[in-house]
């Protein structure tokens, strides 16, 4: 499974272009992925038709940046 960075990285290159395709403001996507993830849940639909990825993957995908970022507030 690739991790949620990976799975942007692959798929829309920067965070930026994660932005744009989703109609967000700029740094909303680096806002998300460093303090938020849960807010990814909002585009799921979007995510998985974007990338093909299945949809399993990419809640799984959340979910651990979700815990990653709980791990890193806790230092």
């Amino acid at each position: 499974m690739k991790s949620m960075g990976a799975f942007i990285k692959v798929h829309f290159g920067t965070h930026a272009r994660l932005n744009d395709a989703l109609g967000l403001g700029k740094n909303t996507v680096n806002r998300w992925y460093n303090s938020n993830p849960r807010q990814f849940f909002m585009y799921l639909p979007e995510l998985q038709k974007w990338s093909g990825e299945p949809t399993d993957q990419i809640i799984n995908m959340i979910k651990v940046r979700m815990e990653d970022v709980k791990s890193i507030r806790e230092l």
